[in-house]
């Protein structure tokens, strides 16, 4: 069995039974059914982030405007296979030129049927 360590600040849940919904672009839960939760990831402790500094800018027509610019990220605790992250820090990895193999986001957004709310998620992929 591998090793996951959940570096988001919330358990990643995995939902079952949702459906595509396109007026909305989003999965939602099945009208009148359920939410199966088939396997829920704990949050490992550790909220992993990318260093991200701020510059100002020459402002357009009187509004302000800020460059962001990567500058590092928090290294990945040793002893894990998969390490569940954001995106903003899969990408921060990939722009710092570190190895992304064993990096996974969550898959699917999974919204409660009016669309509003986050449930959980389809699955996990990996962070390309």
């Amino acid at each position: 069995m591998k090793k996951i360590f959940n570096g988001t600040p919330h358990p990643v849940n995995i939902i079952e039974g949702s459906t595509f919904d396109p007026s909305i672009r989003k999965y939602v839960t099945t009208a009148g059914k359920e939410v199966t939760v088939v396997a829920s990831i704990p949050n490992s402790g550790v909220v992993l982030s990318a260093v991200i500094e701020t510059v100002e800018m020459e402002p357009i027509n009187g509004i302000p405007v800020y460059g962001k610019k990567i500058i590092g990220v928090d290294l990945l605790p040793e002893g894990y296979d998969i390490y569940i992250v954001s995106a903003l820090y899969a990408s921060a990895m990939r722009q710092m030129g570190e190895d992304t193999s064993a990096l996974y986001t969550v898959a699917d957004p999974v919204y409660s049927e009016d669309g509003r709310t986050i449930l959980g998620c389809r699955g996990i992929c990996p962070a390309f």
